[in-house]
């Protein structure tokens, strides 16, 4: 046998060769046990708990964003040999690489959780694992002298590589990131929201003289379909109120469990240094390896159990269901007459507004657009960026940042008592 075959829901079939030196080496990648650890790594946390079927991890995740790697690797290697060919295999391993630093609760949402008011940095974790990790590591080194440097600096985003070694993987418009799981995430959600058409764009997009990534702008149509999938993605799943919600209830229980201190009760040795990292560069890689969903559920578990009301109530809202209810904060004002009404009526139900009362918003979806921009090679020869190209990129944009929605996420008991029924 020479071909690994990975069913798919969005390629149907992924195959990786064990005669290609660079597919040979992403299969001895994905048989790690930091790679295996992303089966227990959720790729939309509490999406679940609105969209049944979203159950899905990073590991099948990141196996498509390898796919798409090495279809535009393959495309570009065919048009541009001599800059493309060398960063073939430390691209193709970057992007298989990529979320191997994501924690649990939820990738994304354990950074609000264990770190709010931070950035989330699991790309360089993800580093510290290339870096650190032995397994890893020799997998890596063994494909040349320089492949873990440029690895690295590919995730980092280092000057030291050509810029579209990791625009691939990380640059505005559409990467193989986002191209994968915007995809994904729809068909495991029961949504048609984020289906595009792949194809035409990975099959449209070149190299600048400048060594940076560009469309075409014959296919500006396939780039703004793309567009309006991830857009109505994030409008419609990721930025749910009852999802910002529910992570609110993570960042609570987090944050009572760092409250209690000597007084937790039940936390394995992980936990306490979970619970004493003020940043992730805090957590050593044997506590991030051990960070994942069943480990945090059997936490949510104990606690439900344990001797302070607070804690267990919070845990019992995750395990069974009873999320907080939102209550709209509207553009006329700042809401701090509301604020105050809800905060007393938390008060009222018996709640500790510390951790019972928080305010959530949807974000701008195309902030990393505008540090990273995708450029779109015109057909006279000029090179512009996307937002000037395309008239509809630039009022989503403008729709972004101007329609930002807030809301307070409460008990129902709390909500009631504000008179309010939905």
């Amino acid at each position: 046998m020479t071909t690994i075959t990975f069913a798919d829901v969005v390629h149907q079939l992924i195959d990786l060769s064990l005669e290609n030196p660079a597919e040979s080496a992403v299969l001895k990648v994905i048989d790690t046990p930091w790679f295996q650890r992303l089966r227990d790594i959720s790729q939309t946390a509490n999406t679940r708990l609105v969209y049944m079927f979203s159950e899905h991890s990073r590991f099948g995740h990141s196996i498509g964003v390898a796919h798409l790697a090495k279809l535009l690797m393959t495309h570009l290697e065919r048009r541009f040999p001599n800059e493309v060919s060398e960063f073939r295999t430390p691209v193709l391993l970057a992007a298989t690489l990529h979320d191997v630093g994501h924690l649990a609760p939820g990738s994304h949402t354990a950074f609000k959780a264990w770190f709010p008011g931070k950035p989330d940095t699991h790309e360089e974790l993800s580093s510290r694992v290339i870096r650190e990790d032995p397994h890893v590591r020799s997998i890596v080194e063994s494909m040349g002298a320089s492949t873990l440097s440029t690895v690295c600096a590919i995730l980092d985003e280092s000057p030291s590589v050509p810029p579209w070694t990791w625009e691939i993987i990380s640059g505005g418009g559409w990467n193989v990131d986002r191209g994968n799981w915007c995809v994904v995430d729809s068909i495991l959600a029961g949504v048609s929201y984020g289906r595009y058409n792949i194809q035409a764009l990975t099959e449209a997009i070149q190299l600048t003289s400048d060594r940076h990534l560009a469309l075409d702008e014959s296919r500006l149509d396939a780039m703004m379909h793309f567009t309006l999938s991830r857009h109505a993605m994030y409008r419609q799943i990721y930025q749910h109120r009852v999802l910002l919600a529910s992570d609110m209830i993570n960042k609570a229980i987090v944050q009572r469990a760092r409250d209690l201190g000597k007084d937790l009760g039940f936390a394995d040795e992980v936990m306490k240094e979970a619970l004493a990292a003020k940043d992730a560069s805090e957590l050593s890689l044997h506590g991030v390896f051990w960070m994942r969903e069943s480990w945090w559920r059997y936490h949510l578990m104990r606690w439900s159990e344990g001797s302070d009301a607070t804690l267990a109530d919070l845990s019992k809202r995750l395990i069974d269901r009873r999320l907080f209810k939102t209550v709209r904060i509207h553009e006329v004002d700042d809401g701090s007459e509301l604020k105050e009404k809800a905060r007393a009526a938390v008060v009222a139900a018996g709640f500790d507004p510390a951790y019972y009362l928080h305010e959530i918003s949807t974000s701008d979806v195309h902030t990393g657009d505008y540090k990273n921009p995708m450029l779109v090679q015109m057909e006279d020869g000029r090179l512009r960026h996307l937002s000037d190209a395309e008239p509809l990129f630039q009022a989503l944009v403008r729709e972004s940042r101007t329609a930002i929605k807030r809301w307070l996420a409460l008990p129902e008991e709390a909500k009631q008592r504000l008179g309010r029924r939905r």
